[in-house]
Order: C-alpha cells, then structure tokens, then sequence
C-alpha cells in the first residue's frame, strides 16, 4: 500500500538524501542550510518503502514566493522573461509550491508521483499550486492538470 509520511526535514534527513544514488533533487537538497528548508519533507512509501520525497511549501502571499524565485530561478538579467508569473502570481494568497517530487529511479513509471499529486489536491483542495517545470516533467504536469503560467516554465494548478 502506497502512502505518504511526513518527516521532520533535519539534518539526518539531510544525510539521507546524500546517500541517495537517484533522485534528481536529493544532492541539492542534502546541501542546503536548514533556513532555507521547510520543517517537513513528505515521503512517498510504498511496502515501507521510500520509494520517492516532496518538498512543497504553503505561503500566504505572493512575496515569499517572488523572492525564492527570483533568488534560485530566475538569472537577473533574464528576469523579464518571467513577466507571466509576477502577473498570475500577484495579490495571490494562501497557495502551494512544489519545490520537488522526487521517484527513485528503481520506482519510476509507476505511479508514484501521481499519488503524491492526488494526495497533495485532496489534502489542499482549494488552494492554487505552483511548480517550476522541467523540460522533461512537463508532460507529467500537464497530465496531472497544471496549466502553463503564461509564456514561462512555471505551471500552475486550481
């Protein structure tokens, strides 16, 4: 059976991510100071299983979000590129975005991500979400009904 547990996202967690030969985010995410994690990492599990992770955070306004992006995605001199996401993302509160949604490799294809998804739509059910989309996660998203925010990467859902 396929769950989702969430877990204090501290240094041993941390340490575990390092150790992870597969997981596209894992490596960064070991890395990165506790301030710029949040309190709990979810895991997907399946047969007591780690079979993937995802960190999401919930914001309350538009702000935090702007400054993260701005600071671990946007080149500042390509900024104006993002136009479409500083307009859908204005006056916007109380919504989600999915910093990563991880499958280990040995467990791709299977569902897996789309169980996250699904849970993570039941659990906050009339809040917007945000990802920063990859070239080859794009299709997945559209699969799970996010939307392309304007002419940018980011997708959103709701």
């Amino acid at each position: 059976m396929t769950k989702i547990i969430a877990k204090p996202f501290n240094e041993e967690m941390q340490a575990q991510l390092g150790q992870l030969d597969s997981g596209y985010h894992a490596g960064e995410l070991s890395l990165k100071a506790q301030a710029e994690l949040p309190e709990e990492i979810y895991i997907i599990d399946a047969e007591d299983e780690m079979v993937g992770y995802a960190v999401i955070w919930e914001y309350a306004n538009e702000k935090a979000l702007i400054h993260k992006a701005e600071r671990d995605y946007f080149h500042i001199d390509e900024k104006y590129l993002e136009r479409d996401f500083y307009i859908d993302i204005k006056n916007e509160r109380n919504f989600i975005f999915i910093e990563a949604l991880d499958v280990l490799k040995d467990y791709e294809g299977k569902g897996y991500a789309a169980f996250f998804i699904n849970w993570l739509k039941a659990k906050y059910p009339n809040k917007k979400m945000y990802v920063y989309s990859l070239d080859k996660s794009r299709n997945f998203w559209f699969k799970m009904n996010f939307e392309p925010v304007g002419d940018t990467v980011w997708m959103s859902f709701n």
